[in-house]
């Protein structure tokens, strides 16, 4: 049996969270059912209990206007998770750290030595078009260690060289 990869987990996870926040009255079995047709796979009980309790709280927490689908950020290092804002605000602290004032955002990782940081973002397109107007304007107004590295219409990898 293949071991399934990262992105591929994320996926998955992604579309029983919509499943279930879209159907939250879908039996266990039709949900299992919808998942094993759609990847051809089967998946863990207890994650897929996780999820579904995931996304209970979710619909609980916001039962009026559904969230719209927050995007993914993840850092391919030990450094803590990246969320969409504090992605934004490391990409002009890379670009412009005079910007900040001395302030840094909660969640700013702590440099850690030469070299340059992968971030994967998985998102909707809209968000990804946005995030390459953002390096285009940083890349424009002078920062040479912020790039795409590749990307589909689905995620994108950035790359932040150390100066």
């Amino acid at each position: 049996m293949p071991r399934t990869s990262q992105e591929q987990s994320q996926e998955r996870h992604a579309f029983l969270l919509d499943l279930f926040r879209t159907q939250p009255d879908l039996s266990r079995q039709d949900a299992l059912e919808s998942f094993k047709d759609r990847f051809g796979a089967t998946i863990n009980l207890r994650t897929f209990n996780e999820l579904r309790e995931q996304a209970k709280k979710d619909l609980s927490s916001s039962p009026s206007t559904p969230a719209p689908k927050e995007p993914e950020v993840e850092v391919q290092d030990e450094r803590p998770e990246v969320t969409v804002e504090d992605a934004g605000a490391l990409l002009k602290s890379a670009a412009t750290p005079e910007l900040l004032n001395g302030s840094a955002p909660a969640k700013k990782p702590k440099a850690k030595g030469p070299g340059s940081r992968n971030v994967f973002v998985d998102a909707p397109q809209e968000h990804l078009q946005f995030l390459e107007r953002i390096v285009q304007q940083l890349q424009e107004a002078g920062a040479s260690n912020v790039r795409i590295d590749h990307g589909t219409d689905r995620w994108m990898v950035l790359v932040v060289d150390s100066k």
